[in-house]
Parts: C-alpha cells; structure tokens; sequence
C-alpha cells in the first residue's frame, strides 16, 4: 500500500538526515524563545548580527555546540484508508461487474479513472518533511573592537510529495465467460523526494555605535554576517502506477535505495550569502531589524532518474532554488533586572526555505533567567507559519547549567497522518 511506501520514505530520510542550519532554523534555545532571539545565549548571534555588538558591561568569550531535529507532515490525513478503497476497487473490478456494480467495462473504467483523479487531486498536496542539524558558534566580545563570531552550520533534510502531471486512465479487461479479468491504471502521478544538504562557514561582526552616534536613552549596535555556503539539492520521482497495479509488491528495498542516492550530493554549489543587522538597546527595551541574504543566494537541482528529469523539464519540479532576501523585525521588553523577558518577532516578507516550502513567521515568547547556576531558566512562546504548510507552534525551554533542552510542536495529537510538526533542540555553552 502506498501508505507503506511513505511510512518507508519517512524512515529512510529520518535515518538519513544529520544536522541544523542557522539560516532558517533557530539554533540551540533560540528555539525556546523565538527568532526574537535569546540574550542570555550565544545563539541569539545566529538571529541578528548586531547582537555581537552587545551590552558593553557583559562582554565574553564563548563556545556552543547545537543539535536538533525537526519532522513535519500535512494534506496527508485519510490517505490509509482512501489508498486501501481505491486498490480494492482496481483489484475486484472483475466480481464488481459479475455483481452488477458496472454495467459494462466502460463504466467501469470511467469509474476507476474518476476515483483516482480524485484521489490524487485531494493529496498533491501531501507534503512530508524531515530535517535535522547542528550549529558551532565562537562569540567573542571586547569593549574596544567589537563583537565577533566564527561558526559553522550544516543542514541535511529531505522532502516527499505528490505530483499528478495529468488525468488518470484505466484499461479493464474482462470476460464475460469467465466473469474474470483485471484492470491496468497509468496514474500519471508520481512519488517525489527532495533530499537537500547545506553547509555554512559563518563569520560574523558587531559594534556599539556610541563612538559615533550619541543617543540619550539608548545604544545602537550594527552587524553583520559572511556566509560561505556550500549545498546539494536533488529530486527523485518515483511513478505510482506499479503501486496501484500490483499492491502485493514489494517496494521497500527499491524505495530505500532511491533515497540513499537522493541523500547523497555528488552535484554541489557554492554562493556566498550577506546578513546585514540593526539594533537599538535601551535599559528595558530593545527593537531590531535583520535583512538576511541580501545578494540572493541560489542553487540548482539535481535530477537522480529519469523521471525527475522529466518532470523538471516539464516545469512541475523546481529547476533551482533561489533564497530571497528576508527582512525581519524583533523586539523585547525586560524588567530591570533583565530576568524576566517578553520578546516577538515577525517576517515582513515571505521566502523559501531549504525544504522549497514558503515561510514567514511571526512569534512572541516569555522566559525567565535564573540568577542561581542550579536553578533553570524557563521559557515559553508561540510562533504562527503564514505560508508553506501553516503548521504553528508552541514552543518552549529550560536551561540548567550550560546544557539546554526545547521542544516545539504543532500538536499533542499525534493521530496517524493528521497535520503536525515537532522539533527538539539540545544545546551546550561554554562562556568565559
């Protein structure tokens, strides 16, 4: 069934994938706090460069290590038991038209075709994406020269879908002697795996301004961001009409071959990628503005087979992806002990992320500091996904010591195949 094959391709890309890039993703308690960014972590760097320039009384050095993974499915739910009705229905064709169900095979076959287009049309949208990553930053801050990062980033994930190039169509051979016979369908309908991997040597700066703008209630800080990027992008379609026809096949071992050599990048590209960012920071208060990947970075595709291939050509896979200057705004607010933050965020325009879905968040979180070493700091937020999928989340953290977990989620309903999204980061920091 074809449920199985997905089941498959999500284990396969699960087992496959390794790490978590800075660019779109939010590394290490981040996550917890929103894109707003954390200001008691290294990881805020990641969010907006101007963080670098700092708050001159808390100047450190600092390294942190992030690991995280993140799943998220949609347009899926019903497609067990719609799969297994339709193969029924290809499989007792034959007893059907005995039984009088089809008064002719022309019937027949204009019924099959109808409940295929049908089906396809309620899961092109189907989407199932995986991803997993690691970030590396060394932050240091001095009171003279500004703030600096060296970091490094990677990303490998994998996306499945569904994509129908045209209409459905059905041959039905019966005799009426034997009252047996079968039925052959050409879904025109594919498989799709997108399997992409991006690495990123980051350098990064920061200054406070005060040297040169003088501000009565606040400072100002100004960054920004080098990426030296290095990624792989490939496509493999896989078509459906073995499945339909033959739904005692075994496909597991194909399948799980496909998608190791969708998940191995043999075709890299390089680019360079410009953040540019603002901040400006008074005692309770600060509000920021980062403009990311302001040259336009972009990559090609890779077709793995012959049928991606012609799907590229004819338009209904992407021939490359192009990541889109996104401008962001931020804020918090402290009390005065900056122990207690509330922070937001928000995109201003829409872009596209590794996984070739659209995005544009806009999140706002709580969080307390401890000042005991023994006692967590604990944080809570909700960010809302206009685009893409539209899967939102609720997200939240602790810290204890140097070592920090975040979890986000769309749903505790975890019922098969109904839309959701999870994501779980791990952090360690090490300041001086």
């Amino acid at each position: 069934m074809l449920k199985k094959k997905l089941i498959i391709s999500a284990l396969g890309l699960g087992l496959a994938t390794s790490a978590n890039a800075s660019t779109f993703h939010q590394a290490g308690s981040t996550l917890g706090y929103g894109a707003a960014g954390n200001t008691h972590t290294l990881f805020n760097n990641f969010q907006n460069p101007a963080a670098l320039g700092g708050d001159t009384s808390k100047r450190l050095w600092g390294v942190g290590l992030s690991v995280g993974v993140s799943a998220e499915y949609a347009d899926m739910s019903g497609i067990d038991d719609d799969t297994e009705q339709i193969q029924n229905q290809i499989d007792q064709v034959a007893n059907d038209i005995a039984n009088g169900v089809y008064d002719s095979t022309a019937e027949a076959e204009q019924a099959l075709e109808t409940a295929l287009n049908n089906y396809f049309s309620s899961f092109t949208k189907l989407s199932m994406n995986v991803e997993a990553g690691a970030s590396l930053p060394i932050v240091i801050q001095t009171s003279e020269l500004g703030g600096y990062l060296v970091g490094m980033s990677v990303t490998r994930g994998a996306r499945v879908g569904m994509i129908q190039t045209q209409d459905a169509d059905v041959t039905v051979n019966y005799n009426p002697i034997t009252q047996s016979g079968s039925a052959d369908a050409t879904t025109n309908a594919n498989l799709t795996i997108t399997g992409y991997e991006l690495t990123e040597f980051t350098l990064g700066y920061g200054l406070n301004l005060d040297r040169f703008v003088t501000l009565q209630e606040g400072k100002l800080n100004a960054g920004a961001r080098l990426k030296m990027m290095r990624a792989g992008f490939n496509h493999f379609a896989y078509n459906l009409d073995e499945i339909f026809n033959d739904v005692d096949k075994d496909f597991g071992d194909e399948l799980s071959d496909e998608i190791k050599d969708t998940m191995t990048f043999n075709n890299t590209d390089s680019a360079i990628g410009i953040d540019l960012g603002a901040q400006f920071i008074a005692d309770r208060y600060l509000v920021g503005l980062t403009l990311e990947n302001i040259n336009s970075p972009s990559f090609n595709y890779t077709a793995i087979n012959s049928a991606a291939t012609s799907l590229i050509a004819s338009n209904h896979l992407d021939k490359s992806i192009k990541l889109d200057p996104k401008a962001r705004l931020d804020f918090a607010y402290f009390t005065e002990n900056r122990r207690w933050t509330l922070a937001g965020f928000a995109d201003l325009n829409k872009t596209t992320a590794l996984s070739g879905l659209k995005t544009q968040q806009a999140g706002i979180s709580a969080s307390f500091a401890s000042s005991l070493w023994y006692a967590p700091d604990v944080r809570l937020g909700y960010t809302n996904e206009a685009a893409g999928n539209k899967l939102s989340q609720i997200h939240g953290g602790l810290t204890v010591g140097p070592v920090s977990f975040d979890l986000a989620f769309n749903s505790l309903d975890f019922k098969e195949f109904d839309d959701n999204s999870v994501a779980l980061n791990l952090s360690l920091e090490l300041k001086f």
